[in-house]
């Protein structure tokens, strides 16, 4: 018989085993609980994946296209292209070597390279894309075991180089990145659509299984203002300059005046965007277009704005008259005209056709740097001109209150003051048209799912000028043209009106006395403008004087045009 000392042992081991069969249990029902009702949606989830299969339907990115002037057809400068690209399976080669070998003499490439490509993963190595047919074909015929050769959807521009900076490019990721592209992407994206159908336990679709599909929606199609004839000709007239020049580079903009349309927009130097990962890191900034992000102090083009205030302030007319001294002394400094000319008495008129720097700021002085600021924020400078392309910049304009009265004595005849080329275009446009400061943009039309038009639409931003001021402030740029610095502007038969401004370029210190920048802006024909053209070249190395660099490429491109639109004479 068992003492009482052994009866208590067997009790204590039944109970500890009852116990453990009872924590057993509540493990076993909290993972149970944990498996079925935490963790429910994902193993439906996988139970779901196993038993359908789900594709993605990629949308193809919409074409960016331009309209002929004559016919109105349209024409693609961004389209998709569909090119092969060769990738190897390396869990599946079987010699290496060999297969690196035949790879680098189809592809041109390194066999060394090759080799570490393969090293990229056991199942996916991409070796090149955008294979040539001949490549494709070469790759097919030599039946290589693990490597494979699949088709991609690229962007292409048929144009090359033209436009560049205007359309900027679209990455490896589908992203459109700088210009139209970038500033339109999720329009121009589409919307990827899917397929979703069962499938047995092996993975094969079922012929009359359950399936459902929703398909993608393409991008929308864009069609720019721009005139494809025009931007031909002004990148090539752009280019010949620069060179001619040895300049850092330049920038056109071709507007039409009365609607704010830009009928061409070039900088020089430039980039393919088919080849855009061709362009060296330190050469990046080619992807800006400076156009809009570029700003630089104007000079004396900048007296347009200036006696634009004093003309519409009822400060001073045309034929009113200032006696130049020469010099003027403003806080301890000293004003002088350029190559310190003096020209005694002189009338408004012959202030801007001889860009007289003191007659600016004589203006200054009879209206007060109250209303000359009043004026340049009228003409929209200091903010953006909200044109649809990325990264625009503001310029720099001073309040009265920030800065002294010399400084604002210099803003007359544009040194201290910055803006960018396309509010400069603007600001003559508002001119051109009667005194209306319109929307600059590159965008005409939306073509919705490839057909139905979304036409764009674009106010007037307002009333700047009045037209008689307007109407006289032309009359003067003309003299400009006829009697002054805009002399190879002339165009016989036609009555140009234009501005030149060659301004100093601001250093650490001052300004730098061996830089400069030369602009033109002007319209034609003068008193029916269909145009504006703004021309800039930056840092000649030959000459110093915008009449030499820009005003010749102004008047070249001018005569281009008034033929193209078919305008008669006047006279």
């Amino acid at each position: 018989m068992a003492s009482y000392k052994e009866t208590l042992i067997q009790k204590r081991r039944i109970l500890y085993l009852l116990l453990g069969v009872f924590l057993t249990t509540i493990l076993v029902f909290i993972r149970l609980f944990y498996l079925q009702v935490v963790r429910h949606k994902d193993f439906s989830a996988l139970a779901t994946s196993q038993h359908w299969t789900r594709s993605t339907l990629l949308a193809k990115r919409g074409q960016i296209l331009v309209e002929d002037y004559y016919t109105h057809e349209l024409y693609p400068i961004a389209l998709n292209q569909a090119l092969d690209m060769v990738f190897v399976v390396p869990a599946e080669i079987e010699d290496r070597e060999e297969t690196a070998l035949r790879l680098s003499e189809i592809l041109n490439i390194e066999k060394e390279k090759i080799l570490e490509m393969f090293e990229l993963g056991p199942y996916y190595a991409p070796i090149k894309h955008k294979l040539t047919e001949e490549e494709t074909k070469a790759i097919e015929e030599a039946k290589l075991k693990g490597v494979m050769v699949t088709s991609e959807q690229w962007r292409y521009y048929p144009e090359g180089e033209l436009l560049s900076q205007v359309l900027g490019f679209v990455d490896r990721d589908g992203n459109g990145k700088y210009g139209i592209e970038e500033v339109y992407n999720n329009i121009l994206v589409g919307k990827s659509g899917v397929f979703k159908g069962e499938k047995d336990p092996s993975g094969i679709p079922i012929v009359f299984g359950e399936n459902f599909l929703e398909p993608p929606k393409d991008g929308d199609n864009l069609v720019l203002t721009i005139n494809r004839d025009i931007q031909l000709i002004v990148e090539q007239k752009l280019k010949e300059a620069v060179e001619k020049h040895r300049a850092d580079g330049g920038s056109v903009i071709v507007m039409d005046p009365n609607n704010g349309a830009v009928l061409a927009m070039a900088n020089y130097p430039t980039f393919d965007s088919n080849k855009y990962e061709e362009v060296n890191q330190d050469s990046y900034y080619v992807f800006n277009n400076p156009c809009v992000a570029g700003e630089f102090e104007p000079g004396s083009v900048f007296k347009i704005v200036t006696m634009a205030a004093g003309l519409d302030s009822g400060k001073i007319e045309p034929e009113d008259t200032f006696y130049d001294t020469g010099s003027k002394t403003i806080n301890g400094r000293t004003i002088t005209n350029a190559n310190e000319k003096t020209y005694g008495k002189v009338t408004m008129t012959q202030v801007l056709a001889q860009s007289i720097n003191l007659g600016t700021v004589h203006i200054l002085s009879e209206m007060g740097k109250d209303i000359f600021y009043s004026y340049i924020k009228k003409f929209g400078l200091g903010v953006k001109t909200g044109i649809d392309a990325p990264y625009e910049a503001f310029g720099k304009v001073f309040e009265p209150h920030e800065v002294g009265d010399h400084h604002y004595a210099t803003m007359t005849f544009g040194q201290g003051i910055s803006i960018t080329p396309i509010q400069l275009a603007t600001v003559a446009s508002a001119i051109a048209n009667g005194g209306n400061l319109v929307q600059p943009h590159l965008i005409k039309k939306i073509l919705k799912e490839g057909k139905n038009e979304e036409v764009k639409e674009y106010n007037l931003i307002g009333q700047v000028i009045s037209p008689a001021t307007a109407a006289n402030l032309t009359k003067m740029m003309i003299k400009v043209v006829e009697e002054g610095h805009g002399y190879q502007a002339k165009i016989k038969g036609y009555k140009i009106a234009g501005k030149t401004g060659t301004a100093q370029v601001p250093a650490v210190s001052g300004y730098d006395p061996n830089k400069t920048i030369g602009s033109f802006v002007g319209f034609a024909p003068a008193l029916d403008p269909k145009f504006v053209i703004l021309v800039k070249i930056d840092v000649p190395r030959d000459v110093v004087w915008a009449e030499s660099t820009a005003v010749p490429v102004f008047g070249e491109i001018a005569d281009f045009l008034l033929k193209y639109f078919q305008i008669p004479p006047s006279e």
